[in-house]
């Protein structure tokens, strides 16, 4: 078989001279946009034994993705949680949105206010 020489594609000795490269074209600077963060569970553990970890993470990435950062763990077969409430409520301040599930859970440990519960004052007839 005979090899094939640079001159086979363009007939000049040297195959990519200036000439046969297209020039480079300036493009518009990249727009970089704020991701939303998520509060929410990363699962661990083995099958029928979950573990989850509490993390930061954009909203955008898989859910076993690369976190921002951890911020407590909850098993919820022993039924305890380890959470950094300093960093969670930081995380809230600059807009973080939990996910439901951990909302339930921050609202049991009291690092985000519970909602008030209604309380129906029965009418009195006069």
């Amino acid at each position: 078989m005979q090899a094939l020489s640079s001159k086979a594609f363009n007939g000049s000795s040297r195959p990519f001279s200036s000439s046969t490269i297209a020039p480079r074209v300036q493009r518009a600077a990249a727009v970089t946009v704020e991701a939303r963060v998520a509060i929410r569970f990363q699962r661990f553990g083995r099958k029928k034994a979950p573990f989850y970890r509490l993390v930061a993470i954009d909203s955008r990435v898989r859910r076993d993705g690369r976190p921002l950062e951890y911020l407590g763990w909850y098993d919820p077969l022993k039924k305890e949680t380890n959470l950094n409430a300093p960093a969670i409520k930081q995380w809230l301040s600059v807009g973080a949105l939990p996910s439901d599930t951990v909302r339930q859970l921050l609202k049991k440990a009291y690092v985000i206010q519970p909602d008030a519960v209604k309380v129906e004052v029965p009418k009195v007839k006069v």
